[in-house]
């Protein structure tokens, strides 16, 4: 996870009943997580627990598959692949605020919020499908994604209570960080398991 000051920590132990280790990595702007590989964004660039590269200012989103992950960055608006600790420029067409990144079966896409609506958009700016009008904070997920709605989080057919949510971060294959009012939540996600509990909080 990634408390609030800054920090990479790893959650131990199970739902509702969770400890976290040490600091891993500080100054971390935004991070991801699948089951092989963890990468977080600092103001001097990409970090692994293998590795460092230079990246552009601002956070980063992750999209991770077999072999590495393609890197989104919001304020310079490039795509890039991370493999082998190091980084790869990519060509991208891509209109609109972009929310989330995650892989599908045609490749990498993109969650893009065009004139108050939200899209799901293949790396070459083509459509794939649309989401409800009105959203907070989105996650793409393989095969799906998750929101923030009217004071909901939607997870496929589930839903859960939650007001002021202001981001997602991927902890794992099936949880996701969730910040909210202040607090951070991991939320999972495997289909018919979902569930939401808060994470422990860390004293400055």
């Amino acid at each position: 996870m990634l408390d609030a000051q800054g920090s990479v920590r790893t959650v131990y132990g199970i739902a509702a009943s969770v400890s976290l280790g040490g600091s891993e990595a500080g100054g971390v702007l935004s991070y991801g997580c699948s089951k092989t590989l963890c990468l977080w964004k600092t103001a001097a660039g990409i970090g692994s627990p293998t590795g460092t590269a230079a990246a552009p200012d601002g956070p980063a989103m992750f999209a991770f598959d077999g072999t590495g992950a393609f890197v989104w960055f919001p304020q310079s608006r490039t795509l890039a692949r991370w493999q082998n600790d190091s980084l790869t420029n990519l060509d991208v067409d891509v209109e609109g605020e972009v929310l989330s990144i995650g892989m599908a079966a045609v490749g990498v896409q993109f969650a893009v919020r065009r004139r108050g609506a939200v899209w799901i958009v293949n790396r070459d700016g083509s459509i794939a499908r649309g989401l409800a009008r009105t959203v907070g904070p989105v996650m793409l997920t393989p095969g799906s994604e998750v929101y923030a709605e009217r004071g909901e989080i939607v997870v496929g057919a589930a839903r859960f209570p939650m007001d002021a949510v202001t981001a997602f971060f991927r902890m794992a294959d099936n949880y996701l960080q969730v910040r909210a009012g202040g607090a951070n939540y991991a939320l999972r996600i495997e289909p018919g398991r979902e569930a939401l509990f808060q994470l422990p909080g860390v004293l400055p």
